[in-house]
């Protein structure tokens, strides 16, 4: 993979770059320019691969589709979630979104914020022929507790595990003999400290990162944030608590990283990774891409592996993703869904320019896959993972845990104190 300079990150591109030869929303290639003009907006977070190749795509669209207008707008990262969700609430906001599994099931589709999928706009006769064509599970998470569907994804990501392989060998370790569990990770951390670099670290930036790092323990621990009926706290349960402890013992005891000075540059999750700072972190597929634009040196001693386990004879995972969907208020649902038809049918260049992974069936069998790297640990991990279970007032709840774990690994709150207090919250929330 190749490192390329850095997108634009906000404007909406003026000019078209070529004519779309299928795929919007008529036989002959798109609309023929014929009728009113048509205004739609989409919003997205920041990230500038994405940004790039979002930006491309209007301009195909608006090409072969004269009377479409596309305003795009990219909000910044720590701020994307409570703007989108505050405006779809108040009947405004944009006509497409590109909305995390999370907050769809536990904001958007409970609130009634988004339009059905229109399986016409992809050529589909019916919703079960579209679904037919992606991995049986990864719509789960744009549908509704009734099985309706609310969208498709954009990005569809697994947990992995990065480490630097130079940094490696600087503390006398084996870049081929990775950590297998989270006493690996302590152990080679506090090695990798000895040898002058950050070990590892988790990422501090909002509320959603927080929760989606302590569910990938949770997973692995057999602990949840919700009970089994979805209408109350597990937090309290020793498997729970033991999720949060790794954190705790991981950056307080074992120091192998400093949760103080982690970069909180939202816009590039991974930068002390990235940076040549730290020397193993968490890793998502679109990271990877990142990363070799950010600091090519650093991707050439990068080396993805499977995710450290609690259990390495039970490995669990977790899957996540963002799916574009439409805005219930919108008035252009139709043009809407015809735009993220296109978008969706260039899923080779989202995974060879983006990293993007849209899980339609075999899609790691074609040529963009061919030239993912680490594909083979990808892969593994995409079979031992699964959505979190999410419940009513979803925001509330991540912000509850990103308070528990800033007490217990800023403040050195014990995890059991800790995680009492966030389950009162969490019990109050979903059950509001």
């Amino acid at each position: 993979m190749s490192a390329r300079p850095r997108a634009r990150t906000v404007l909406i591109p003026a000019l078209a770059l070529l004519a779309v030869a299928a795929g919007c929303g008529s036989d002959d290639g798109g609309s023929t320019g014929e009728g009113d003009q048509i205004e739609l907006t989409y919003w997205t977070h920041t990230h500038p691969p994405m940004t790039e190749l979002n930006e491309q795509l209007i301009a195909e669209y608006e090409e072969a589709n004269p009377n479409v207008n596309i305003t795009y707008e990219t909000i910044p990262n720590n701020d994307f979630g409570t703007k989108m969700l505050t405006s779809l609430s108040n009947g405004s906001g944009p006509d497409i979104i590109n909305m995390d599994d999370s907050a769809l099931r536990g904001e958007y589709i409970p609130k009634q914020l988004l339009a059905p999928i229109d399986p016409a706009a992809f050529g589909a006769e019916s919703v079960e022929e579209l679904e037919g064509r992606y991995v049986d599970g990864t719509l789960d998470g744009a549908k509704g507790d009734d099985g309706t569907l609310y969208g498709v994804p954009s990005e569809f990501n697994a947990t992995a595990f990065a480490i630097n392989t130079q940094h490696f060998a600087d503390a006398g370790l084996d870049p081929a003999s990775p950590p297998e569990t989270w006493e690996d990770v302590s152990e080679y951390g506090q090695q990798l400290v000895a040898a002058g670099h950050e070990g590892f670290n988790f990422v501090y930036l909002h509320a959603g990162w927080y929760t989606q790092q302590l569910q990938t323990l949770l997973n692995e621990t057999g602990g949840s944030i919700l009970n089994e009926d979805g209408d109350g706290s597990a937090l309290t349960e020793p498997e729970s608590v033991e999720a949060l402890q790794i954190w705790h013992d991981l950056i307080r005891e074992d120091q192998v990283g400093n949760a103080d000075t982690a970069s909180r540059e939202a816009t590039s999750p991974f930068e002390d990774f990235a940076s040549g700072r730290r020397s193993m972190t968490m890793i998502y597929p679109w990271a990877v891409e990142q990363i070799a634009i950010d600091n090519p040196e650093t991707f050439e001693n990068l080396a993805v592996v499977p995710l450290p386990q609690v259990d390495p004879a039970n490995p669990s995972g977790r899957w996540y993703g963002y799916y574009f969907a439409v805005n219930k208020a919108s008035e252009q649902q139709e043009e809407a869904w015809k735009f993220i038809e296109y978008m969706t049918s260039q899923s080779e260049r989202w995974l060879s320019d983006v990293s993007f992974v849209q899980p339609l069936k075999d899609w790691e069998q074609s040529p963009a896959a061919a030239e993912i790297p680490f594909l083979d640990v990808w892969s593994q991990a995409y079979q031992q993972g699964k959505f979190d279970e999410v419940g009513p007032h979803w925001s509330e709840v991540q912000d509850a845990i990103k308070a528990a774990v800033e007490r217990t690994v800023f403040d050195g709150q014990p995890p059991a104190e800790s995680l009492e207090e966030a389950s009162e919250s969490v019990e109050q929330s979903v059950t509001s």
